[in-house]
């Protein structure tokens, strides 16, 4: 596998190169730092429930993602102890990302994460014994309040699409799984040209190369495309306006939600979008707002206070909350902080100052391994070349944002979840 130079915004040491199996390798090295970073990321994620018209059971990618750990050895994650590193998942809404981080042998730890990934073991006694492990995770996230508002109000924003279910599945869903399911899902998905490596290391780059290819030249050459996420028939009004519950909690608990247009438009054109929110967001009601500083000197904010974008080609959607001891009074503020901003516009001097920091903060994110390597799967996933956003930030202005907050914030796609104590 040859690799090659990449340029770039940052003039960042970057490679990047094709193994013979059509896995996708792209190394940022770093000589002289002491630890390394790998992420294996796959494009199969919570809301891919469809495969060729054939349902995928909800709850799958993650599922898949447990029963990875587990092989004919015994847990994986023993193997990474003893070589002194340390490994670790997780699966989102459109992707599954596997890493591994170590100072004291980064390349046999590479080779272990290549190969735990690409040789799974399924078995119906093993899928069985993880169907009870994962059962338990779900019920322990029925009783977690942030997890029950969060996808209290994901129903309340969305009828159809399969954002709105809990990634992890369930109970139900997962006991329809076993080891002939996950075997054909894992074939499905989990091939070559599906999959994306990126290393963050001291390694010299010729020896990654030289691990990845001789992992991967034992593979078949994989000739299949990489998946293309079908479109959603989601209605692009929410789908109620609240949702409230009863929970054993010491405070009440306020998400308010925004359901953005989707124009099935990903790539650079979603990194974007994402920044302009961000940017939006953080105007209007990031620490350094004056809505903030108001609502704070209210008593109606406190440190977990927070407002945030998400988003992929085919859903986008906004949160804003956090704890509060006047849920009713905290909404009708946030509502009013909106309504303003929608006909007074974003200040000028805050876009500059969030747009700023924003920025600052990005570049300081490249100081990380974990950062770089998480940055390159997921912007090669999204078929976007490498430190794509911050070759996005001079090409902003406030007319953007402003533009953003009339197309973003509409009376229809907002929705509230409401967690309060339980009644005495």
């Amino acid at each position: 596998m040859k690799l090659v130079p990449q340029p770039n915004l940052l003039g960042e040491p970057l490679l990047a190169g094709v193994a013979s199996s059509g896995l996708r390798v792209l190394v940022n090295p770093r000589p002289g730092w002491a630890r390394s970073f790998a992420a294996l990321g796959v494009n199969f994620g919570s809301i891919d429930r469809a495969d060729g018209g054939a349902p995928v059971p909800e709850g799958l990618a993650h599922f898949l993602e447990h029963k990875l750990f587990e092989d004919q050895a015994g847990d994986v994650s023993d193997r990474f102890a003893t070589l002194g590193a340390s490994t670790n998942a997780m699966t989102g809404f459109t992707t599954t990302t596997y890493v591994m981080s170590t100072v004291e042998s980064p390349g046999e730890s590479l080779d272990l994460l290549l190969d735990f990934v690409q040789d799974p073991w399924f078995t119906d006694a093993l899928v069985a014994k993880e169907q009870g492990i994962i059962a338990q995770e779900i019920r322990m996230y029925d009783d977690d309040p942030e997890w029950r508002l969060f996808f209290g109000l994901m129903g309340c924003l969305y009828e159809r699409h399969p954002v709105k279910d809990n990634i992890a599945g369930s109970v139900e869903s997962i006991a329809a799984i076993d080891a002939a399911v996950l075997r054909r899902f894992y074939e499905r998905f989990y091939h070559p040209r599906n999959l994306c490596l990126a290393v963050c290391s001291p390694l010299p780059p010729e020896e990654i190369a030289a691990r990845v290819e001789a992992d991967q030249a034992a593979r078949p050459s994989d000739e299949r495309p990489e998946h293309a996420r079908a479109g959603f028939d989601e209605p692009e009004a929410r789908c109620r306006e609240r949702v409230e519950l009863r929970l054993p909690v010491a405070r009440p608990r306020l998400l308010l939600g925004i359901k953005d247009r989707s124009d099935g438009r990903g790539g650079a054109d979603l990194l974007r979008r994402e920044l302009v929110t961000r940017i939006l967001l953080d105007a209007l009601l990031g620490p350094s707002s004056s809505a903030y500083e108001r609502l704070y000197e209210q008593g109606l904010v406190d440190e977990t206070f927070s407002a945030s974008y998400s988003a992929e080609a085919s859903f986008g959607f906004s949160t804003i909350g956090g704890d509060t001891d006047d849920p009713d009074a905290l909404e009708a503020a946030l509502r009013e902080v909106l309504r303003r901003a929608r006909e007074q516009g974003v200040d000028p001097a805050a876009f500059r100052r969030v747009r700023n920091k924003l920025h600052g903060a990005l570049l300081r994110a490249m100081d990380s391994p974990e950062s770089v390597a998480l940055t390159l799967v997921g912007e090669t996933l999204r078929g976007v070349p490498a430190f794509t956003e911050l070759s996005l930030f001079d090409t902003l202005s406030p007319q953007d944002i402003d533009r953003r907050l009339q197309e973003h914030v509409r009376d229809e796609a907002l929705a509230v979840s409401v967690v309060r104590p339980l009644e005495a």
